[in-house]
């Protein structure tokens, strides 16, 4: 058969709460009730490689679900295994990853998760999206960028530090929360180090955290608001931070006093604002990162007076007009920018 650009989606469901239902290889189940989270892939955008995360809050969704979606475009030649990993018991040594040097000591006892790998890492990494049996899911990883300023004064570790290859297959087997899974992470990085920069969406019955680094050590994680939904396009987005406020903000202990140290943030000049310290805004951003936020944030707020090519003006979290069901969000995270004001992936 000729070779073809194709495009699939792989869904996460859940309900039943208090229940584990049988699961086979083939068929995820059900786990727990009142949130859902799926990982949609799109395959068939050439050599492009790019994701796009919608976070939705339990008081902004239709069905009063709490919902994360992430697509990933790449290339169809990608393919994808859904596995189940099993309970296991009596576990001693290290979690290896497939891609650097990366290690992390394994669990005693490891929950049974699922994963939707890359097919070319025996079903041990890129594990991408799942759930846990304690109902515990994610979504690894959203690739962005951090500042050049901030990665001069705190490089990647690139051969040994935590990547996208290894996330999910060191936090899914041990999280009993969503919280947990966040700070975990947030553990590694500051242990180990981050490979490359990344967004990762944490999800349980009560809540959803989004994590992002800001450099080689240095990361944020952030309580989504019930009422509001989040878009983020390869690019980090999270910016206001209180280290005052637990229920909704995590950090590494010196993201701040290492931010002044450094000169990436001046107090004179404001609040801290961790996109500013941390992130970037470049020329491939505005072509390639800011009209996919931009479309998907004037999808559910039309009236939302913000241009197209000024990311710095985007909200970080917005109420959407009307609620959001499953299927609006299948469909955002599937559109092709089709008679948008921008759709450099089909003009580039």
């Amino acid at each position: 058969m000729p070779a073809k650009n194709i495009a699939g989606s792989i869904t996460f469901s859940v309900s039943n709460p208090g229940s584990i239902h049988p699961i086979t290889r083939y068929s995820v189940g059900t786990f727990m009730k009142k949130y859902l989270a799926f990982a949609v892939t799109l395959l068939g955008m050439g050599k492009v490689i790019a994701c796009t995360t919608l976070l939705v809050g339990n008081q902004a969704s239709a069905d009063g679900s709490f919902i994360i979606a992430r697509n990933e475009d790449g290339s169809a030649n990608n393919a994808k295994h859904k596995v189940i990993h099993p309970i296991a018991f009596h576990q001693q040594g290290e979690y290896k990853a497939h891609r650097n040097n990366f290690s992390w000591p394994l669990p005693e006892t490891a929950m049974r998760y699922t994963a939707i790998h890359d097919f070319d890492t025996n079903d041990n990494a890129m594990g991408e999206a799942g759930f846990n049996s304690a109902g515990v899911g994610m979504s690894a990883t959203e690739t962005i960028y951090n500042g050049r300023a901030a990665l001069a004064a705190d490089p990647y570790v690139t051969k040994t530090g935590i990547t996208e290859d290894a996330i999910e297959s060191a936090i899914l087997p041990v999280a009993q929360s969503a919280r947990q899974g966040a700070k975990l992470l947030g553990d590694i990085i500051e242990q180990k180090g981050a490979g490359e920069g990344f967004g990762v969406a944490f999800i349980d019955s009560k809540e959803i955290w989004y994590l992002e680094t800001g450099s080689g050590h240095q990361w944020l994680a952030v309580r989504l608001p019930a009422d509001s939904y989040f878009v983020s396009a390869n690019q980090g987005r999270l910016r206001h931070y209180d280290p005052n406020d637990n229920a909704n903000y995590m950090a590494s202990p010196t993201l701040v006093s290492f931010a002044k140290k450094q000169g990436l943030y001046d107090p004179a000049r404001g609040e801290f604002d961790f996109h500013q310290a941390y992130s970037q805004d470049n020329k491939n951003d505005t072509t390639y990162n800011y009209p996919r936020v931009w479309t998907l944030q004037h999808q559910f707020n039309p009236h939302l007076d913000t241009a197209v090519s000024e990311g710095e003006t985007f909200p970080v979290f917005l109420t959407p007009i009307t609620k959001i069901s499953v299927a609006a969000v299948k469909k955002r995270v599937t559109k092709s920018l089709s008679g948008n004001v921008a759709r450099p992936l089909c003009q580039s």
